[in-house]
């Protein structure tokens, strides 16, 4: 990516709003989440207990926009974060990596004597603590036994799609995720925990159809995989601090 360069919800360019990030982005690392207790007596140390999770960091940029459309791209830019959901950002300064931000905070819009065709936006995000390899990778799996990779020192939530029909078994690091009645296909978010199947391009809720338990996870380090019958394909969504 060229100096400035980003890339917002895999669909705004800086180049489509003749901006550029002006900084290098300053980004927090996310706070673990854990809680201290105080209370106990006769105890030297408070006792720790930890979520296994980490709250949110901040982005904080500066983006210069030029031209007579620099007002208009402003707008353009802020209505791709306002959509209350988390939105993919891909930065110059981090290129292998896309960050899911929201916009919670103000920001300024600033405009030089100068000109009248350039203003700076000044912003900070909240995003999500883990951001994610790109490209993002898939793997198809078979009824042969499979191995990924994860290059990570973090444990991954994939994306799973299995097609197939009946009861099937995806068995990943010896542990077995039981399907009951597939019709077609399934799909499954571990990170959202999810099961549905798209039944002539409407969703249909298919939670009771998986075996309740957790949901599948990728350990850094090699994942042994098999699927019982059907094929799979699996977005495995490598993810670091």
């Amino acid at each position: 990516m060229e100096r400035g360069s980003f890339v917002l919800g895999h669909q705004l360019t800086s180049d489509q709003l003749d901006a550029r990030i002006l900084n290098y982005p300053t980004i927090t690392v996310p706070e673990r989440k854990t809680t201290l207790n105080t209370t106990p007596v006769g105890i030297d140390r408070a006792i720790l207990f930890d979520d296994g999770a980490y709250n949110n960091r901040d982005i904080q940029l500066i983006l210069g926009f030029e031209g007579k459309q620099a007002d208009s791209n402003i707008q353009k830019f802020l209505s791709v974060l306002d959509t209350g959901k988390y939105i993919d950002l891909q930065m110059y300064s981090d290129p292998d990596y896309t960050y899911q931000v929201i916009r919670q905070s103000t920001g300024t819009i600033a405009r030089p004597t100068y000109s009248d065709s350039y203003r700076e936006l000044t912003i900070t995000l909240s995003s999500a603590p883990y951001r994610y390899v790109v490209p993002a990778k898939t793997a198809t799996i078979t009824t042969t036994t499979s191995t990924l990779v994860n290059p990570t020192n973090y444990v991954a939530k994939p994306y799973i799609k299995i097609v197939g029909n009946g009861a099937i078994t995806l068995t990943v690091n010896g542990i077995a995720y039981k399907f009951t009645d597939v019709k077609g296909s399934i799909e499954l978010d571990s990170a959202m925990q999810n099961v549905w199947r798209v039944d002539s391009g409407v969703m249909v809720n298919e939670n009771a159809k998986m075996a309740i338990g957790p949901f599948p996870t990728l350990k850094p380090g090699n994942n042994t995989i098999v699927l019982s019958a059907g094929t799979a394909t699996i977005e495995m969504r490598w993810r670091t601090l």
